[in-house]
């Protein structure tokens, strides 16, 4: 391995660990917990409503979906969602979200920050903001991951320590992760208290900020290999009756990796499956797609009851906007970000009902709306962190996760 690769691994391990600082971490407000961790599942591309979980529509806007019965009376989903259908009794369905960007960047990034793009500034996103709250000096993995993910979790302003740790493929587990047996214990302590020593005597004569970052990449880097729940990451540690639920997909495996994390206690881990911008075509690729969803999603949250952990965390699926209720001469569906679906289940979530709802013609929302800010606060709510809490960027202006959204406790028991 020459240096780069190195210090570009340990970047993937360190740059994310924020207990080293989390002495200024600031858990807010007087709100009481629903949850202790978050589970955000984002279906980039654009996920078709209704192809999915908002079917009560007329035949035309269904286009090829057929409504089936799942097992909570009064809720039904598309027959590309068979699993799901026998999960639905622990799943909030969200009918009536909406953004203000219709175009995949913007609504994708607006979705994970709540802001719109400006060229001055990068928000942090949602994951970030839990982290930069909720860490502390006792947890011995980040409390960010991103997996699967195009986008791994920017901090934006935050330090970079709150930004996710990214995972490209669940199965691999963690790069440069452990010590190179050609360096015993007893030599790596040597050498890294002899690094330590140099850069506390540059740091007092020379330190910058940035230098001190550095400086707690290699530290950072150094608990993380010593944790023994780093083994969190090693999906064959898993026990076999939880494996099994899973298929062997990427997404399912993440979806597993997911749950581990949140058994180890990571506050926020985000699984990404792309590839739902069907502008023609649709009924060619959205099935298979669907079934990929279908059975991650439902596993995952087999997997969070059978270990007890569903009542304490929180599962998001979410996606920048919505498709048109009408179907294109290319046989697909366009853009339509003024009324989608989004799902919740776990933390005390109202389950096995449907909240806010568009017209039979799927055009527009005509009751409950709910929009991405809210979500976001909603989700920081849950999480015991107070939305309206004020930090400040290195411009001196003050930002909030959920830029004015408020936040939906009706959704909660």
């Amino acid at each position: 391995m020459n240096r780069r690769d190195f210090i570009s691994g340990l970047s993937v391990m360190g740059a994310s660990m924020p207990f080293l600082s989390a002495g200024d971490s600031v858990v807010s407000g007087n709100i009481q917990a629903r949850a202790k961790s978050v589970i955000y599942i984002f279906l980039p591309g654009g996920f078709s409503q209704y192809d999915s979980f908002d079917i009560e529509k007329n035949k035309d806007t269904l286009g090829k979906a057929v409504p089936n019965k799942s097992n909570v009376d009064g809720i039904r989903v598309s027959q590309y969602f068979p699993n799901m259908a026998k999960q639905m009794d622990k799943v909030a369905v969200l009918s009536a979200m909406k953004t203000n960007q219709g175009a995949h960047p913007a609504g994708i990034y607006k979705a994970f920050t709540g802001y719109n793009p400006r060229s001055s500034i990068t928000h942090p996103e949602v994951g970030a903001w839990i982290s930069r709250y909720k860490s502390t000096k006792e947890d011995t993995l980040p409390n960010f991951v991103a997996i699967s993910s195009n986008r791994s979790g920017t901090s934006g302003f935050l330090p970079g320590m709150y930004s996710a740790l990214p995972v490209n493929d669940p199965s691999k587990g963690i790069r440069y992760s452990s010590r190179q047996n050609g360096v015993d214990p007893e030599k790596f302590n040597r050498r890294m208290k002899l690094l330590s020593e140099f850069n506390d005597k540059f740091q007092r004569h020379y330190g910058t900020d940035e230098s001190k970052a550095y400086m707690d990449v290699y530290k950072s880097s150094t608990k993380f290999m010593k944790s023994k729940d780093i083994e969190a990451f090693d999906l064959k540690k898993e026990n076999q009756n939880i494996s099994k639920l899973y298929s062997r997909d990427k997404f399912s495996q993440g979806c597993l990796l997911a749950g581990r994390l949140v058994e180890k206690g990571v506050r926020f881990t985000k699984v990404e499956l792309g590839g739902w911008d069907y502008h023609k075509a649709i009924y060619t690729d959205f099935p298979g797609k669907a079934a990929i969803l279908d059975k991650g999603l439902s596993s995952l949250l087999k997997h969070l009851t059978q270990k007890g952990l569903l009542d304490s965390t929180l599962v998001v699926v979410g996606t920048e906007f919505g498709r048109s209720p009408s179907i294109n001469a290319n046989q697909g569906r366009d853009h339509h970000p003024k009324g989608f679906t989004c799902l919740l289940a776990g933390a005390g979530v109202k389950a096995g009902e449907i909240h806010g709802k568009t017209a039979k013609d799927g055009k527009d929302i005509i009751d409950g709306a709910i929009d991405v800010t809210d979500f976001n606060a909603t989700i920081a709510w849950a999480m015991g962190v107070n939305p309206d809490k004020e930090m400040m960027s290195p411009n001196g202006r003050p930002f909030t996760i959920a830029n004015k959204g408020k936040v939906r406790s009706e959704l909660f028991s």
